[in-house]
């Protein structure tokens, strides 16, 4: 588990629940390999959708990995520019977490993102971006530098201009993963954490035992490769280690989330802030750099003089699921029956996992989904080697 803010701001009980395990099942309608946000949201809508004999199965504890290491932001318009590929997904997030947040607490909050440009060539850059941002269907405005300011208040540096979200804004993810994970406990869903995955189907075979599976769905972030490989079938996801700080408690915090030269910063729990988005390409090499800490911490204390000289809290790293294509894969696995995959989200986990864990149940019940996905395609990546379907 990462020792990231985010595990530090939830009760002792709360994280207690995310590394207790349930006896595994001999059989379940879906076993679902990999208990992050997206292997816990397609069990959610699986169970939405009526079934509820599901087995989430991780080889560690809930929201271990990138789940629980992310930014926690909702950023659908700031990155409409990513979305292109998978047109109206963004707005599918965007609807989606609005119905999650009718339902469970999870620190939810539409506070606006400010992208601050640096320079003539950002700016004529934007306008393309708030283009494309307001054919997806969000709310965009260019703002001067010292607008940008009245908007963000704590913030020391004045842009030479800056693009405004204002629907944008962040959640709590581990808030959101526990509330998740007690709904589906009270729906009888097991999670079986601390157990190894050694063959993922049709019989899962498992360092505790095995399950009979009617459907698999793999989602093990960036370790997804390593599963699937099992299978005759290797995606190219890989790795690529982000670095976080986070300075607090305080007794006031900046109120938007602002998007950088480097890196992203943003609110925690309403007393801390943190920044982050490092780019290491080191494979699962873990740990945290000081040299990437002291860049972080540059810009942070660049951007809001006030938290100069304060110490940091915590610093944590995660490994994001790189796809070379740079889009999801979601869907089912080439050359196999009943299972699936939905891995490679790379930074976009958090703001694409309601969409995916939706896709997921809607192709598991009903063999088709109204939410765009060919462009998510599996099958645009071959299988290694030609075999019977399994």
């Amino acid at each position: 588990m990462q020792d990231s803010i985010w595990f530090q701001t939830v009760p002792a009980e709360g994280r207690e629940l995310l590394g207790r395990s349930d006896p595994l099942p001999q059989s379940a309608d879906v076993v679902i390999v990999g208990a992050g946000m997206i292997g816990l949201l397609t069990a959610y809508y699986l169970t939405e959708a009526g079934v509820t004999n599901i087995c989430l199965v991780d080889r560690s504890a809930a929201l271990a990995e990138a789940s629980g290491a992310n930014s926690g932001g909702l950023w659908f318009a700031q990155r409409s520019l990513e979305f292109e590929a998978v047109p109206g997904i963004a707005r599918a997030s965007s609807r989606l977490y609005d119905q999650l947040a009718s339902r469970f607490e999870f620190g939810f909050e539409r506070c606006g993102v400010l992208q601050l440009l640096y320079d003539q060539q950002q700016i004529e850059d934007a306008a393309q971006r708030a283009e494309v941002t307001r054919k997806t269907g969000f709310r965009v405005e260019r703002v001067s530098g010292d607008q940008a300011q009245a908007i963000e208040p704590a913030l020391g540096f004045k842009p030479l201009a800056a693009l405004f979200y204002p629907e944008d804004g962040h959640l709590h993810p581990v808030k959101l993963g526990l509330a998740i994970i007690h709904y589906l406990k009270s729906r009888g869903v097991r999670l079986c954490l601390h157990t190894e995955v050694t063959s993922p189907g049709p019989r899962v075979e498992t360092s505790h035992g095995a399950i009979a599976a009617g459907n698999v769905v793999i989602a093990s972030g960036s370790w997804t490769p390593l599963v699937t490989s099992l299978l005759g079938w290797e995606p190219p996801i890989k790795p690529v280690r982000g670095t976080s700080v986070a300075l607090g408690p305080l007794d006031s915090t900046p109120q938007r989330d602002i998007v950088a030269a480097n890196f992203l910063h943003w609110r925690v729990a309403g007393e801390y802030v943190a920044a982050g988005g490092t780019v290491d390409n080191v494979g699962f090499q873990r740990g945290v750099e000081p040299a990437a800490v002291h860049a972080v911490r540059a810009e942070m204390d660049q951007l809001f003089p006030t938290l100069a000289g304060r110490p940091t809290a915590c610093a944590w790293s995660g490994f994001r699921p790189h796809c070379e294509d740079m889009k999801p894969v979601v869907g089912p696995v080439p050359g196999c029956r009943d299972i699936y995959v939905a891995a490679g989200h790379f930074k976009k986990g958090i703001v694409l996992g309601p969409p995916t864990g939706k896709i997921m149940a809607d192709l598991i019940t009903t063999g088709e989904t109204d939410l765009p996905i060919e462009a998510l395609s599996p099958a645009r990546f071959p299988p290694n080697r030609q075999e019977e379907p399994t």
